[in-house]
């Protein structure tokens, strides 16, 4: 890896902004303005508005919810 690149996504904590058909929106806890695109829940499990997670989030929008917190 070259000085200044980085690979891969980081696990955050947020909370879910809005529920829609299975994918959801999460605002990130740690960066102030940062809201994710739709993304989904590994395992096929489901949350609502409000409920805390971990997930992470890669360059080109992609990611997962892995869990509650």
């Amino acid at each position: 890896m070259m000085d200044g690149e980085s690979y891969g996504a980081v696990m955050e904590r947020g909370v879910i902004l809005r529920a829609e058909d299975g994918a959801y929106i999460v605002q990130s806890y740690s960066r102030d303005g940062v809201t994710t695109p739709k993304i989904r829940a590994l395992g096929g499990k489901t949350y609502a508005e409000g409920d805390w997670v971990f997930f992470f989030l890669f360059d080109d929008g992609t990611g997962r919810i892995l869990d509650a917190i």
